[in-house]
């Protein structure tokens, strides 16, 4: 008898990586070649089936070959390539496979699965087992089709009551079946009258709302449609829906759309195993009548029930359904990242005392002095990590971070001790500054800068914290019980405005471990049933502090990663974006958490768009191979304490006060004005002339006793909070501050459309407009050759407003650019005249694109974007007029995107 290790031997294993995967909204990577902590998923998968003893794995590969051949064959040159010309869904490319396998030679079973998917190895053994154990023909893998109150979108697997097979139905046939169900009654109800095509489509969208899946699954009733006059009489288009209109043939019975689903419990996992005479029989009788007009894969299996008894089908059924996962989008992905690192912790201290590495959900846990040996010898798996992690090049001195952190955690906690390794990168947004905690979006990348935490568990809830800089980062410990108080705290926001908390920054303002606390706190008010245990770690980096870098909130999110790992936290990687943003309102700023998700979502080599209230990872895209972005440090530090606070929160306070008033004066808008970013066209219905004349009541500044005066009382207790967060200026800067934060919404939302399709002057041109809108000054190179420097204030009046919307109306197309809303700079000034210099110095250097402040502002660095071949001219030109006249350190550094935030699994 066959045993499983030989099926698994013998098998040849065929990955669809064909399709498109559009809703992943990238141009430039594939879908299975995006990262799962780090790991490109089409190469899990491959190392899932060589780990099974797999010795045959093929790749049928069509969109974006190119991109899924190179990130395979780094790490698996013996896999074999299959290309599928055309993209006419799974059922086709299972063909083409088959077709080729046979012209190789390879007769034996064929096991099919898709590159997008994240399985666990026991998934396979099962399905093997049941092969072998049913002398099955065809196995296939199913899950629940309920999953905490969710319902899988996959195809639905139906039985009859007893038990038997009826076949798989898709999704998309079941709403095609609703809607010609829907479709039938109103036909029914109006037999004479005529139906229009709007109607048809009216009634479609409330099933499936995509208007270009909707016409494939109406085809070709919408097309005659159109094409006679735009409707048709009740009884006509009767007669068009057929006998029993809106049910679903299926396993030689019909059943409705709601038969359908009670009588199937379990979905299509897409994971199958068959013989060879299954496969060259049933593939080539595949056909595409179904509503996405595709060869469905899982249509072997209807083709299979309607021939009776011939053949022999098995069904594996999973009870945990995250063994077998699936993703269509950035989101999906980032769930099944969440699970992937979450499964257990368990096996930590089930096995405590074995010599080697356990590996977690996305981490190794080792011991610190076997971690050493490891960096040291850089075996090629550690090398191939770090390729995923910051790309092809010199990894020197990313190794010596991480041998110093180890070192150190060696001297001070011992080797023995098992310890992960956690890294957080610096980040920088290229477009998107000032709004995330207005429900705007953000463009950001991670570098290659990194905050390296090597860490061990405590059983108690202390902190133990030494870092590789003892005179700027003293060796710190505290215990989150004495932090917490005896105070009531509901809710966050609440424990930041307490006594108790001033308290405590007053007597360790600027204090590094200040952000580890701000995590650890933050995680146990969400978690206040769990004590969270605490643990010691040494720590490195090499983020220039202060630099608008993010090195700080660097801080927080490694701690934070720790801490959920550690303690098994039930937290989801866009939960803690949110929990690291609000965890650094501890320190006493109130921004948003864009720095954070940057730090946390990038992508090696991608720009991230990212969007707040609610958190969301829209779409990434591919950095322009022929860029680079340099950072250039002022020398002048962006602080996060003190006046450089005040400053900070004042200018958050003039975005809620604007806004505030903006309500109060607009009540027509009453019911669509959730946050700042809602102030646009499209969300007001209005035109952007409009906009304009709206802003007009906002007034240009306002002192506390004017806006206590102004505002409605609804207000009133608003306000009050928001003033309590820092020391109220003289007067507020509203209307300039309001015009920039509208402004930079909509600069933001072009980004990514601009990075996709290469229009880069044009991205490089509203970084300029975004600077402009922090300017302090402006400096112009004179004929002599020396500089002017001159304030720099833009006007908001009412004049302002009125030349806009004179503009608008022009025909003059350089007017009406100039007039539209993202050309707009306003007035957050957040700049310095250093900063401002930078700038003006740089900008006009061939191959720079654009240039703007890098960082929240009041110091830091600047970011440069410009092609690799102005990187030199751009680096002289600082060198010899900036830092070297001002004596100051130089501080450069030439940077491409890499992968986030992690725990390190080897």
């Amino acid at each position: 008898m066959e045993t499983t290790e030989k099926l698994l031997h013998d098998v040849s294993v065929v990955i669809l990586c064909g399709g498109q995967g559009a809703r992943m909204r990238t141009r430039d990577m594939h879908k299975v070649c995006f990262p799962i902590d780090g790991v490109p998923t089409i190469n899990r998968t491959i190392q899932l089936f060589y780990g099974l003893g797999a010795r045959r794995v093929f790749l049928v590969v069509g969109a974006l070959a190119q991109n899924v051949i190179e990130t395979v064959g780094r790490q698996f040159p013996q896999v074999a390539f299959i290309y599928q010309h055309e993209q006419l869904g799974t059922g086709h490319a299972a063909r083409v496979a088959a077709t080729a396998l046979a012209k190789l030679d390879c007769l034996g079973p064929m096991l099919v699965t898709m590159g997008d998917k994240v399985i666990e190895p026991g998934v396979i053994r099962e399905l093997a087992e049941q092969y072998l154990r049913a002398r099955a023909d065809l196995a296939f893998v199913t899950s629940p089709k309920k999953i905490k109150n969710l319902i899988s979108s996959a195809g639905r697997v139906v039985k009859d009551r007893g038990g038997r097979i009826l076949g798989n139905v898709e999704l998309r046939d079941i709403q095609r079946a609703r809607i010609v169900e829907s479709l039938a009654k109103l036909a029914e109800a109006r037999p004479k009258a005529g139906i229009a095509v709007d109607k048809v489509v009216e009634l479609g969208l409330k099933q499936i709302p995509d208007p270009k899946k909707l016409e494939q699954a109406l085809w070709p009733l919408l097309a005659e449609l159109r094409k006679n006059g735009r409707t048709i009489s009740g009884a006509a288009l009767l007669e068009r829906l057929g006998p029993e209109p809106g049910t679903i043939a299926i396993g030689g019975v019909r059943l409705t759309p709601d038969q359908v689903e009670r009588q199937a419990t379990t979905v299509n996992s897409s994971v199958y195993l068959g013989s060879r005479a299954f496969w060259d029989t049933m593939l080539p009788r595949l056909t595409d009548a179904n509503a996405q007009r595709e060869f469905y894969l899982t249509d072997v299996i209807n083709l299979a029930v309607a021939e009776g008894k011939r053949w022999r089908l098995a069904q594996h059924v999973i009870s945990d359904p995250t063994s077998v996962m699936a993703y269509n989008s950035p989101d999906e992905l980032l769930r099944i990242e969440d699970i992937y690192r979450r499964k257990t912790l368990a096996a930590s201290a089930a096995s405590a005392a074995a010599p080697e590495a356990v590996n977690l959900p996305g981490a190794s846990y080792r011991p610190a002095a076997r971690w050493l040996e490891m960096f040291k010898e850089w075996p090629a798996a550690l090398a191939r990590r770090f390729e995923e992690i910051y790309g092809p090049g010199e990894m020197a001195a990313r190794r010596k971070l991480f041998i110093e952190a180890l070192e150190l955690f060696i001297e001070r906690f011992g080797g023995e001790r098992r310890a992960i390794i956690v890294r957080a990168p610096g980040r920088i947004n290229l477009l998107g500054r000032h709004v995330d905690h207005r429900g705007g979006s953000v463009n950001v990348m991670a570098i290659d800068r990194d905050v390296v935490f090597v860490a061990a568990p405590r059983e108690d809830d202390s902190v133990h914290l030494v870092n590789t800089d003892p005179k700027r980062f003293p060796e710190r410990e505290f215990a989150v019980r004495d932090l917490l108080g005896d105070i009531e705290w509901e809710d966050w926001l609440s424990y930041v405005n307490s006594e108790h908390v001033r308290n405590l920054l007053t007597s360790s303002r600027g204090d590094w471990s200040n952000y580890v606390k701000a995590s650890m706190l933050r995680l146990q008010q969400s978690f206040r049933n769990v004590r969270v245990r605490g643990f010691d770690a040494a720590v490195a980096g090499d983020i220039p502090m202060a630099a608008g870098l993010s090195s700080s909130s660097a801080l927080v999110v490694g701690s934070a990663e720790i801490a959920v790992m550690l303690n098994n936290l039930g937290v989801t990687p866009m939960e803690l974006v949110d929990l690291c943003g609000e965890g650094e309102w501890f320190v006493g700023s109130r921004g948003g958490a864009a720095d954070h998700s940057a730090i946390r979502m990038a992508r090696r080599g991608q720009v991230s768009h990212v969007r707040f209230h609610p958190f969301r990872l829209v779409e990434t895209r591919q950095f322009p191979p022929d860029c680079k972005v340099i950072i250039a440090y002022s020398g002048y530090d962006a602080r996060k304490s003190g006046g450089a606070r005040d400053k900070f929160n004042q200018k958050v306070a003039s975005y809620e006060f604007g806004f505030m008033l903006f309500k109060d004066r607009q009540p027509q808008f009453e019911g669509l004005l959730e946050h700042l970013r809602d102030i646009n066209p499209a969300r007001l219905n209005c035109s952007m002339g409009d906009i304009y004349r709206l802003l007009a009541c906002i007034p240009d500044s306002m002192s506390v006793p004017e806006l206590r005066e102004a505002l409605s009382e609804r207000h009133r207790q608003r306000m009050e909070v928001v003033l309590g967060s820092h020391t109220p200026p003289e007067r507020y800067d509203l209307r300039g501050v309001v015009i920039y934060g509208v402004a930079e919404c909509a600069r933001a939302l072009l980004a990514p459309a601009l990075l996709a399709e290469g229009r880069l002057e044009r991205f490089g041109q509203l970084m300029a407009v975004s600077h402009d809108g922090d300017r302090v000054s402006r400096h112009r190179r004179l004929s002599n050759g020396r500089w002017r420097s001159s304030r720099f204030d833009w006007k908001c009046d009412d004049d302002m407003l009125a030349g806009r919307r004179a503009d608008l109306a022009s025909e003059d197309p350089d007017r009406v650019l100039a007039a539209q809303l993202y050309m707009q700079p306003g007035a957050y000034a957040c700049s310095i005249q250093q900063i401002d210099r930078m700038i003006d110095l740089v900008a006009d250097v061939p191959g720079v694109y654009g240039a703007q402040l890098g960082g929240a502002g009041l110091g830091g660095c600047i970011m440069i974007l410009a092609r690799p071949e102005a990187v030199e001219t751009t680096t002289r030109l600082l060198l010899d007029e900036y830092y070297g006249p001002s004596k100051l350190e130089p501080l450069i550094h030439v940077c491409s995107p890499v992968a986030g935030a992690g725990a390190l699994s080897i």
